[in-house]
């Protein structure tokens, strides 16, 4: 059902479209067929009384207005602007006219009102908008001198609820001055010459309607500007059109649709108009889209669905050939180029916005394939941006085009969670992080709460293998989803999500939602999925493990129950037994051990933390005896537990909490005995400095005449710089080798002659680094010094590691 469908349409299409599903053709016909009432634009003349208007310095003007109150307003009107993106530009080759504000315009008159009403009936007429439903706001004067012009544009949203700008024309001489609105593939031509006394001239069109002022080619154009607002609807007087009959056949074919099994669940009716995010809502929608909203919301009211307005994004990269390698354009047309390849698409939803007004958030929910409506939705799309990108290395140059649009998206009601997963763990984490928040305290579950409870076990996906930020990601959801079906208190459900998805695909980011759910869950239950978790996941998880421990220990603290006592005592009990195992996955082989670094099972070196909570959960739960050979196998393995400097911290910081503790640990005497060996075995004594320049070169294992050579240079006792005189191939060579065998040489490039001479000098290298662990070795000495008397046995090791400080010393 979801197949990758890909579609060449016309210039300035979509090319990478999500196949039309032919099962919606009935849906999208009875969408679409629906009666349209207005359209994206409307304009007219008048001919009344005209207003009096008062402006800047020149005082009220007259009709038609003369050269010499035009240059009085040219005089003291400013360059008008335009705005590119966030910033707002003076630039006369894009817009070349002049303004003056609103606090230095003033209109009125006795007949103006009533001519302004008849203007603004009319204009909501043709936009297709309900009685009364939209208010004017002055915005600016408008001066266009003769070759004045406006490219071709946009208008921002000015003001809370803007949906249309709305140009008046006053009487004055003049030609040219066309204004040229466009939507989609239509474009509508407006005469604005208003030349005689009485007459005006108006036009109205969404702010999401492209349009440009053609130049004046004689005279002047003078025009009022407003910005038209939606009013709420619950101050429209007139009801829109009834379309009962529609609404029942869409109700129909929204419950055979959205209830289809081979499908997703989820609709996707993308919109005419373009929305801002601050400016989507049901009450907002223009012209045909206030129709199929208001409709479509009785129909999924009448089938048991959800309807919400959102923002339909998408991306796209493709390769080209055919172009000089630029950088950026900003104008891209298909024409100029050959595609070769799409090579990657997405497609998301976001800003979710329901039919009541309410804001939902879902996140970024991904379209799939087959849900939009109409068929030919992206037909004729223009990209709200894209770039090309030059060829680098062995890829070649790429077109990046972004595209955003608004839409309706609707779905059965009580299948919010599946539609939700379909499109991943983040837009359903983030729709029960919502529901939790509004959970009500001890209150009892509704029926709806209860089915999306028991949805979430089923339908939650599983995480992408061999996706590092996708699991991550999987894993911080899994805790929000963990947490609500905790606040739900169904423990049915709580139980079948432990074990189908957490427990095949466990991390340690999920600890603390397992220690919540601890608390809500039989202990019979959580005593086999603690188990189970321990054989899985403690060789190759050993940190998350003895956390989740640590964790639930402090839970059984007090007055805990005896049956949660037995849980964690076996728990505990399956972490020392199982403590042998971690090493299972060490390997003395070089690749042996890559593969399994690459594959995230090899195990990570036991962090002080780690062990000092291992440990505190054998004294709280007395399993001294059970831990012992736990305890040994870590001895053993000192890649896991470095006896040099985790044990002599871990025992210190154990001593110095729990000092009594410590003296009655038999465990802590293995480990620190373990360490006290290693230590005086390596650093009894100070190291002997060296005598003279011979350094090793063990590490070496190429024989070619060059390293030899070096061979030669580095067992001679007094030479400390040797000289390579070689092409750049040998040089680097050299330094490879010289790098790679950890030979005590700086290599430094002469850069005179040819070919170039390669330096080499003996340094003290492993010598300092020597000493550096040696003063290391001593102070963890200390460290164990320091708490020999409570943990080791008696004995030569306390008085020998004594000894050892006091040559250090």
């Amino acid at each position: 059902m979801y197949q990758d469908s890909l579609r060449r349409f016309e210039s300035d299409d979509i090319r990478a479209v999500f196949h039309f599903d032919e099962r919606l053709e009935h849906l999208a016909h009875l969408i679409g067929a629906m009666e349209r009432v207005g359209g994206y634009c409307t304009h007219g003349h008048l001919f009344e009384p005209m207003p009096r208007l008062e402006a800047g310095t020149t005082g009220v003007l007259s009709f038609p207005v003369p050269p010499a109150q035009t240059q009085a307003l040219l005089a003291e009107a400013t360059q008008a602007p335009y705005g590119k993106g966030t910033e707002t530009l003076v630039d006369r080759s894009v817009r070349d006219c002049r303004q003056l504000p609103t606090d230095r315009v003033h209109v009125s008159g006795r007949t103006w009102p009533t001519t302004f009403d008849k203007i603004m009936r009319q204009v909501e007429r043709g936009l297709g908008c309900p009685e009364s439903a939209l208010t004017a706001e002055l915005y600016k004067l408008l001066i266009y001198e003769t070759g004045g012009f406006f490219a071709p544009h946009r208008d921002t949203e000015k003001a809370d609820g803007m949906v249309a700008t709305l140009v008046i024309a006053l009487p004055v001489a003049g030609n040219g001055g066309e204004l040229i609105i466009r939507h989609r593939e239509k474009e509508t031509v407006v005469d604005m010459r208003a030349e005689e006394a009485s007459e005006l001239v108006y036009a109205a069109f969404y702010a999401d309607c492209e349009h440009e002022i053609r130049p004046v080619t004689s005279g002047h154009r003078i025009c009022l500007v407003y910005n038209l607002i939606m009013q709420s609807t619950d101050s429209v007087s007139t009801e829109p059109p009834s379309y009962e009959a529609e609404i029942d056949r869409l109700a129909i074919e929204l419950r055979a649709r959205c209830r289809d099994p081979e499908t997703s669940g989820k609709l996707v009716w993308m919109l005419e108009h373009d929305y801002s995010e601050a400016g989507l809502s049901f009450a907002t929608l223009k012209n045909f889209d206030a129709i199929v909203g208001k409709t479509l919301a009785d129909a999924a009211e009448r089938a048991d669905c959800k309807l919400h307005a959102a923002l339909l994004h998408a991306e796209e990269t493709d390769y080209v050939v055919g172009h000089d390698p630029v950088r950026r354009i900003d104008d891209i047309s298909n024409e100029d180029f050959d595609f070769v390849e799409v090579s990657r698409d997405r497609c998301w939803l976001d800003a979710w916005v329901h039919a009541d007004g309410a804001l939902d958030d879902y996140g970024n929910l991904p379209l799939a394939y087959g849900e939009l409506m109409p068929p030919d939705a992206l037909r004729h799309v223009r990209p709200d941006s894209q770039s090309l990108t030059e060829a680098t290395g062995n890829e070649g140059a790429s077109v990046n085009r972004i595209y955003r649009r608004a839409a309706l998206v609707v779905w059965p009601r009580t299948d919010s969670v599946k539609v939700l997963a379909h499109g991943g763990t983040g837009p359903l984490a983030t729709f029960l992080a919502a529901r939790r928040a509004a959970l009500p305290a001890d209150a009892p579950m509704s029926d709806e709460l209860k089915g999306m409870v028991s949805q979430v076990a089923d339908a939650w996906p599983a995480p992408r293998p061999r996706w590092r930020a996708g699991r991550r990601r999987w894993h911080r959801d899994a805790a929000i989803a963990l947490e609500f079906l905790n606040a739900a208190g169904d423990r049915q459900t709580v139980e079948r999500f432990l074990y189908s998805k957490v427990l095949p695909h466990y991390a340690k980011s999920l600890n603390r939602a397992l220690a919540s759910t601890a608390e809500k869950v039989e202990p019979a239950a959580m005593r086999n999925f603690l188990l189970k978790l321990v054989r899985r996941y403690l060789s190759r998880q050993t940190s998350g493990i003895l956390d989740l421990a640590r964790r639930l220990s402090g839970q059984t603290c007090g007055d805990a129950n005896a049956a949660d006592l037995k849980t964690m005592r076996e728990f505990v009990t399956a972490i020392c037994a199982t403590m042998p195992a971690i090493g299972r996955f060490a390997s003395d082989d070089r690749l042996t051990r890559s593969y399994y670094a690459l594959s995230g099972r090899d195990p990570k070196p036991l962090s002080v933390s780690d062990l000092r909570a291992f440990i505190r959960l054998i004294w709280q739960f007395d399993l001294e005896h059970e831990a012992a050979r736990g305890v040994e196998c870590l001895t053993e393995r000192p890649d896991l537990v470095s006896p040099d400097r985790t044990v002599p911290k871990l025992l210190e910081r154990l001593h110095a909490k729990h000092a009594a503790a410590t003296r009655a640990s038999a465990n802590l005497a293995v480990l620190w005995r373990h360490g006290a060996e290693f230590l005086l075995a390596r650093s009894s004594l100070p190291p002997e400095p060296p005598t003279d320049w011979r350094i090793a070169t063990d590490g070496l294992i190429c024989h070619c005449p060059h390293c030899n050579e070096l061979r030669i240079f580095c067992e001679d006792p007094q030479a400390r710089i040797h000289r390579f005189c070689a092409p750049r191939r040998d040089r680097s060579h050299l330094k490879t080798e010289i790098t790679h065998g950890n030979v005590d040489i700086a290599c430094v490039t002469e850069k005179h002659g040819r070919p170039y001479t390669l330096v080499c000098t003996k340094t003290r290298k492993s010598f300092e680094n020597r000493m550096e662990e040696y003063a290391a070795d001593i102070a963890a000495m200390r460290h164990l010094e320091a708490c020999a008397s409570a943990i080791a046995e008696t004995g030569e090791t306390p008085e020998q590691l004594r000894t050892a400080i006091a040559h250090a010393s």
